[in-house]
């Protein structure tokens, strides 16, 4: 499976805080080269901490999104192996699904194997996106399945022409017990192209 990942924009705080550093070092190289004020000197007031400086909930927030994109992969592997095998074992769902995400995947791979369908090949995920809320989130992506092709009992099965091959998907993510798990699809927010 091809994966690629939408880079992040800059956030518009970057740019002003840019700005204002540009700002002040030019203040600074301005300034007059003449006797210090009073009350100036090199001595540092505090010991530093040692602690990172910055916003520690961004720290969080990209650990969070590494899960859920950790999570999201491997969903998909799973996803393939169900309806490819099809694989009517919940295994490869534990630890990345919710119960009813997969139970949904189950059902549908039992169907496939009474009805002797069978996939090859895997779809092409791109454009993965994830939003993270607290302990809630959405993860997004473009799928291309057109090199995801089913049979029935060895004959091909007919192209539906309401489905396109390219089109975008949307799913819960879920921290549950200390792990981020994909649930339920849900539909994709605004505008995605694909």
């Amino acid at each position: 499976m091809t994966w690629t990942r939408r880079h992040r924009t800059m956030s518009p705080i970057a740019p002003r805080a840019l700005a204002a550093l540009a700002a002040v070092t030019a203040l600074a190289a301005c300034s007059s080269a003449g006797e210090e004020p009073a009350g100036l000197d090199d001595t540092p007031t505090a010991a530093p901490t040692g602690e990172p400086s910055g916003d520690p909930a961004a720290g969080a927030d990209a650990d969070a999104e590494a899960a859920v994109l950790a999570a999201y992969e491997a969903y998909w592997d799973a996803r393939i192996a169900s309806v490819n095998g099809p694989e009517t074992s919940p295994e490869a769902f534990a630890g990345v699904a919710t119960e009813s995400t997969i139970a949904l995947h189950l059902n549908t791979a039992e169907t496939y194997e009474q009805e002797g369908i069978r996939f090859s090949g895997e779809p092409r995920v791109y454009d993965t996106t994830v939003s993270i809320d607290g302990e809630r989130g959405t993860v997004s992506s473009c799928v291309d399945d057109s090199a995801w092709v089913g049979t029935q009992n060895g004959e091909p099965l007919p192209v539906n022409p309401d489905k396109p091959t390219v089109y975008p998907v949307a799913f819960q993510a879920l921290l549950l017990d200390g792990a981020w798990l994909i649930g339920d699809p849900i539909e994709p927010e605004g505008e995605i192209s694909c």
